[in-house]
């Protein structure tokens, strides 16, 4: 499997998408820390709460009509709204003008535009690529996205700041790019048979479209083996990097390190190990069956989560490391093409911007774990993390044993 040798739709939005994450998460990282500064923590929790609400209720409904009028109209139309509201956050941020409300509505708008573009995109290349790509594709897009957070996070860490406007006028270049070849070079990939058969033989309103999928056995065994697997991984940058910080101290190579410095050497080798490694693993997995990839992958990380809930000791911990990034790294890919492979034609955005919401779940199971963590010692919150993932683990085997249910 090559680049070269996907469809233009995949090669375009895997360039635009890696742009896309890495102006993005030179934002949304510090909007809470400036939200928190201008108008208090409260109001900023309240804010960033709703845009998460808004944005996932406006996917699914976005979702559902993609299913039906098609994908490129409503991604040109997402992408627009993202323009205008980024062309205006600059303005907010200005030498000219400053504005915290203004900035909080275009925040949201933003998050709307977000909302509406992810489902339909995944969907698209899932209308596109057959099961042996995905393998490819989805190892590829997982590699994009984690270098773009990283240089994001940096590049963001230098102008969010001092240089606001120019970050803002960066990201607003970015994203009129963005449209301008969504417009011109994505083809839509709903056929005018297939809408029409929508339109005529499914009209399921939306409620009865999700009524659907909640009834869906296989996607509700999937659906929860991704919460508890993500729930995991939200663990990384709450209980865990607590725990490091008030319990761990070490000496390496004569020195002295903190827990927190240890907590940022876990996630610099999580990044470095995905950017070296990403590619040729989903190109090696390509070669066997779903099973044991999926097996072996979650079994490595759920170990991996496992020592990092209770080890002290520096080397263990880089260890673990190493082993929760290769599991991610196998099971990953193939819960994607997983859920490609069993959700229904006529209405996979559906499927999909549910499937979306596993994560904020898993995110609020990952505050839960801080505030159990309280009460629990770490070897009990290693053990709540070999259940999460052997259930995780049970959960994905049962998915790949039932038949699709449409």
């Amino acid at each position: 499997m090559k680049y070269s040798e996907l469809h233009p739709n995949i090669k375009i939005r895997i360039i635009t998408d890696f742009f896309t994450d890495l102006t993005q998460k030179s934002i949304l990282p510090f909007m809470a820390i400036y939200l928190s500064l201008h108008i208090g923590a409260g109001w900023a929790g309240m804010i960033l709460t709703v845009n998460i609400i808004v944005s996932m209720l406006v996917g699914l409904g976005a979702a559902y009509w993609s299913d039906r009028l098609g994908r490129k109209r409503l991604m040109v139309l997402a992408q627009s709204l993202q323009v205008v509201a980024l062309f205006w956050l600059a303005v907010a941020n200005s030498p000219w003008l400053d504005s915290i409300w203004l900035t909080c509505i275009m925040f949201l708008i933003c998050s709307i535009s977000s909302g509406i573009t992810v489902p339909i995109a995944n969907a698209m290349i899932v209308d596109v690529s057959s099961e042996h790509e995905r393998h490819y594709i989805y190892g590829l897009q997982y590699w994009t996205t984690n270098v773009a957070i990283t240089f994001g996070a940096l590049l963001g860490g230098l102008l969010f700041e001092s240089y606001r406007f120019l970050l803002f006028s960066l990201v607003f270049l970015e994203s009129l790019i963005t449209l301008l070849i969504l417009i011109i070079w994505i083809h839509e990939t709903i056929s005018s048979m297939h809408t029409e058969q929508s339109s005529s033989t499914n009209k399921k309103s939306i409620l009865a479209t999700y009524g659907n999928v909640l009834t869906n056995k296989r996607f509700m065994v999937f659906f929860t083996a991704t919460v508890l697997a993500t729930s995991l991984e939200f663990q990384l940058d709450k209980y865990i990097a607590v725990r490091l910080k008030d319990e761990f101290s070490a000496q390496l190579l004569h020195w002295d390190i903190t827990g927190l410095q240890m907590f940022s050497f876990i996630m610099a080798i999580n990044t470095v190990l995905v950017a070296l490694i990403a590619i040729p693993f989903s190109k090696w997995m390509s070669r066997y069956r779903s099973l044991p990839i999926m097996t072996v992958g979650m079994a490595l990380y759920t170990t991996g989560f496992v020592l990092l809930a209770f080890s002290n000791w520096a080397l263990l911990l880089i260890a673990a490391a190493m082993v929760f990034t290769i599991g991610e790294l196998m099971y990953s890919p193939v819960r994607q093409v997983l859920l490609a492979g069993m959700i229904p034609d006529s209405a996979r955005a559906a499927y999909i911007a549910a499937d979306g919401m596993s994560y904020n779940v898993a995110a609020l199971l990952g505050s839960l774990g801080l505030t159990i963590g309280a009460f629990l010692p770490s070897y009990a919150m290693a053990g709540l993390y070999a259940l999460m993932g052997l259930g995780s683990l049970y959960y994905f085997r049962k998915t790949l044993g039932l038949r699709t249910e449409d």
